[in-house]
């Protein structure tokens, strides 16, 4: 069993958004920007949402409502007591779990694929539960930059080939496909965590971060 609690190593723990890689906080900003346009008041659901911070800052960009869900009890009840959002509710619930048919105006699952060892069912799940020209925003390690070695929180890291695959089985169009980096990198490969870095919060083409991150659009 791998250790998904709040306080593994895996997750933040803080809600300091100063002691949060600036990678992490780059991709829910971009997700609230676009989730925003999709309507007024726009339903989301943040899949693995840890401490609740991503759900903060999806609900605080649409003016809208999430769902959070995540896997570690201690995770959500430190969202419940620390995150205080109208209009985000949480559960705690660990896959595989199902979720409703064309529910979602928008999913966002960040870093929360390589945890799942049934990946290809877990993509399915959140690809059918948002609705058509709804969106799906998804990242996961880069098996290319950053080589699964057994790592002791993941099952598996992807290549970008693999989600597109995996997106054009679910009925998904590609918007957008890029890297972020919360590495330093030596020769194109991870070589230090160091997930505090300047200039981190920000894209780059797919290959030249550590994080493969996408916007799909169901069709």
């Amino acid at each position: 069993m791998k250790d998904y609690s709040l306080k593994s190593g895996e997750r933040y723990s803080t809600l300091d958004t100063d002691l949060i890689g600036g990678d992490h906080l780059w991709r829910y900003r971009y997700a609230a920007s676009r989730a925003k346009a999709l309507g007024t008041r726009p339903f989301g659901a943040d899949v693995f949402c840890g401490s609740g911070y991503g759900s903060k800052i999806l609900a605080e960009g649409t003016d809208g409502f999430v769902l959070g869900i995540d896997g570690s009890t201690e995770a959500i009840q430190n969202a419940n007591d620390k995150v205080l959002h109208p209009g985000i509710l949480y559960a705690a619930k660990t896959f595989p779990f199902d979720l409703p048919e064309q529910a979602f105006d928008y999913v966002a699952s960040m870093e929360s694929l390589e945890h799942v060892k049934s990946f290809d069912a877990f993509f399915h799940v959140l690809a059918k539960s948002v609705r058509r020209g709804g969106r799906l925003f998804i990242s996961a390690p880069d098996e290319s930059v950053m080589p699964y070695t057994g790592y002791i929180w993941h099952h598996k890291h992807f290549v970008i080939g693999e989600l597109r695959a995996m997106a054009a089985r679910c009925g998904l169009r590609e918007v957008l496909a890029v890297s972020t980096n919360c590495h330093v990198l030596k020769d194109g490969k991870t070589a230090l965590f160091y997930p505090y870095q300047l200039d981190s919060e920000r894209s780059l083409p797919v290959g030249e971060g550590d994080t493969l991150f996408c916007e799909f659009e169901k069709l």
